[in-house]
């Protein structure tokens, strides 16, 4: 989470009117035609023998759970024109530490090489967290996979499917790294104090029923900006660690027992921070299960898109850079000023600058932030740019925030 300014400072956006993620003997390789398998018996990861009430995200079962159908995620959404689907998905469990290397290799090995899936994967003692897109044609057999590994088998619910569909990775890159940047270790004992979570629907009840409630965005101010529930507040920080913090003092004003609304993209931020919150003693945290994508999916179901109480555009951490949940466009062309709403990078991939930018600067700009340098570096071919790599531009702080960069127009030059 990244800020504005260095105290964790909040916003609250009015603006939008209120309209209606060890052995390789633990695993096994699954062809692409299997479209079904017996669970292997082989034993489970351990886990805590405390139970928990059951949970669509939560799983410290000490026994091995029975495979689920190969075609829970049916139906399956139209695929993009490139045949291509994209979900997400996410999971707390334990996987013993010597393991972890075997998932992860695994998971890098037969899916690009079985299933053809690009994505974004997470795998650490305490879960797996994925963003992924899989030909259409697969889905149902990435399934048979996930139910036949037995570490995961009967552990990842639904596939959380995307409002848009297109091959939104370029390649598929699993990493051995926590499920969330949660500023310090997090503990699945931490996680079992699950927040209350509420289907988009049950969701839409609740904050039309209270019109003063406490929404908390937990995502990050760029992702804010362009989309939002109305009303909602987003802490204004750096850090998963900060806004924590700044979400505990607004809860701490409102009283331990008072009802707090928290959503996120696809979720899993929220099911950290409120169980983290629940593990510190605040009663009522509930949060948007499945996130603005789910919501997004609720609203385009419903008769009219004038019905969502989120307005304008999910962002995503993906080629797509956004999903349309109702036309409006809250942001304005960080160059010229224009109503727009489309993220773009820098084409100076040493500068990578995140900013908003209309099709007339990008045209105007050669699809960079403006800067001399990077207009220069912007006509060299992608392999000479990376043959002449250079170290990064900005720090990560400056390349998110574009006011820090941008100036009448123009990016500047360290």
């Amino acid at each position: 989470m990244l800020m504005r300014r260095a105290l964790p400072a909040l916003r609250r956006v009015t603006a939008a009117p209120r309209v209606p993620v060890a052995a390789a003997a633990l695993w096994i390789r699954l062809p692409v035609a299997v479209r079904s398998a017996a669970p292997p018996r082989h034993p489970g990861p351990a886990y805590s023998t405390q139970q928990q009430p059951s949970s669509p995200y939560y799983h410290n079962t000490p026994a091995p759970l029975d495979a689920q159908p190969t075609d829970m995620d049916a139906p399956y959404p139209d695929p993009g024109a490139d045949g291509f689907v994209t979900a997400s998905f996410y999971s707390f469990f334990a996987i013993p530490e010597p393991q972890v290397g075997a998932l992860r290799g695994q998971i890098q090995l037969e899916w690009a090489r079985d299933l053809g899936v690009v994505d974004r994967v997470y795998v650490c003692a305490q879960g797996i967290n994925a963003q992924l897109s899989v030909p259409v044609d697969n889905a149902r057999a990435l399934r048979a996979w996930l139910e036949a590994a037995p570490a995961l088998r009967g552990r990842v619910g639904p596939f959380n499917w995307a409002l848009d569909h297109s091959r939104a990775f370029r390649a598929l890159h699993v990493r051995a790294r926590p499920l969330v940047a949660a500023g310090g270790e997090l503990s699945l004992d931490t996680l079992a104090h699950e927040p209350e979570y509420l289907t988009p629907a049950a969701w839409d009840r609740a904050l039309r029923s209270d019109r003063d409630a406490l929404v908390v965005d937990m995502r990050n101010t760029y992702e804010f900006r362009i989309g939002r529930f109305e009303g909602a507040v987003c802490p204004d920080v750096d850090t998963f660690r900060d806004e924590l913090a700044a979400v505990r003092a607004m809860c701490e004003q409102r009283g331990r027992d008072a009802p707090v609304y928290m959503y996120c993209t696809g979720g899993i931020r929220c099911s950290v921070a409120g169980a983290m919150l629940r593990a510190d003693g605040f009663t009522s945290v509930k949060t948007l299960q499945g996130g603005v994508v789910a919501y997004g999916r609720h609203v385009r179901d419903s008769a009219s898109q004038a019905s969502s109480l989120f307005v304008g555009k999910n962002f995503t951490f993906d080629k797509r850079r956004g999903e349309t949940v109702t036309p409006a466009v809250l942001a304005t062309c960080d160059q010229c000023g224009a109503e727009c709403d489309t993220y773009a990078n820098c084409a100076n991939i040493n500068c990578d600058l995140l900013f908003i930018q209309c099709p007339s600067c990008a045209e105007k700009h050669r699809r960079t932030c403006g800067s001399a340098q990077c207009i220069e570096r912007s006509q060299l071919s992608h392999e000479e740019l990376i043959k002449d790599r250079r170290p990064p531009k900005w720090p990560h702080r400056e390349r998110v925030r574009p006011e820090l960069v941008i100036q009448n127009g123009i990016g500047r030059d360290p």
